[in-house]
């Protein structure tokens, strides 16, 4: 189980409360363990969370959360040159947004009317509190229709078993969709449950391309040292063709967003309490 300590201060990193010019000096494997929880979804301190069969927890905290909103912003990356303690300031990026507008024959598309008439906002909130059975539903509406972030908590649901019965392969579909979407946040989910044969069984090639094409979209980074390793340990159980293979694979994902929906085009019915 990640110590408490730490999963605060991976969190202070992603929502912006860090600072980097009061940070002391900083332990390399404290880094790298912070990075890894914060960025692979499907870890064990999730399963610790949730055992097959017991009820979900309440106030229990998701992997990845955003701050006290529906779609998680790019966190701060850690430079390599804060594990020497300089006073350097974290690595601002957009790789890792899950949510993105989507360009239709020149016109900008997003989800931010979707998520409102659907109440994504509301359902975020619920689901911080622990209150699964009220946010499930509205994740799942909003994951049917293509929502990225959506289907990525739907993963999440499903692994941990909150507010719906535990299953493996509802949460690989669910991660894997977010995934070819482009979703950050679920590619190392995908990776870990093929991986370890959760939902499916083990593909080591799956796992690889997963995690490298993770890798391939950081820039260079503390975080994607951690991503780094973690796939060096997929690759010491492959053959050489095995990897090129995998590798090839990675290279040639091409990511195929959802185009978000006018929810006047949805049954009026579609999100209960809601006005299309």
């Amino acid at each position: 189980m990640v110590p408490e300590s730490l999963i605060s201060k991976s969190l202070k990193r992603q929502t912006g409360m860090g600072n980097a010019r009061m940070r002391p000096m900083i332990k390399l494997e404290h880094i790298l363990l912070g990075a890894i929880f914060a960025l692979f979804s499907a870890g064990s301190a999730l399963a610790q969370q949730a055992q097959p069969g017991s009820p979900p927890v309440f106030g229990a905290t998701p992997l990845t959360p955003p701050p006290a909103q529906f779609a998680a912003p790019p966190p701060d990356l850690t430079s390599r040159e804060a594990l020497t303690g300089a006073p350097v300031p974290p690595i601002k990026t957009t790789a890792t947004l899950c949510v993105r507008p989507v360009m239709v024959d020149d016109e900008i598309k997003t989800w931010d009317r979707l998520q409102e008439v659907g109440g994504a906002k509301h359902a975020w909130d619920d689901y911080q509190l622990g209150d699964y059975v009220g946010a499930v539903p509205i994740f799942t509406r909003l994951a049917k229709v293509g929502h990225p972030e959506a289907e990525r908590l739907m993963g999440f649901v499903y692994y941990a078993g909150q507010g719906v019965p535990q299953d493996y392969a509802r949460s690989l579909y669910w991660f894997e969709k977010a995934a070819n979407q482009g979703c950050f946040g679920a590619y190392a989910a995908v990776s870990s449950l093929y991986r370890d044969g959760k939902g499916t069984g083990v593909d080591l090639g799956k796992a690889y391309m997963w995690i490298n094409i993770a890798v391939s979209r950081l820039p260079d980074s503390v975080e994607r040292d951690a991503l780094i390793k973690e796939r060096g340990k997929i690759e010491a159980l492959m053959t050489p063709g095995q990897i090129e293979a995998a590798q090839k694979r990675s290279q040639t994902f091409k990511e195929k967003p959802v185009i978000p929906p006018d929810p006047e085009d949805l049954p009026v019915d579609y999100f209960p309490n809601q006005v299309n």
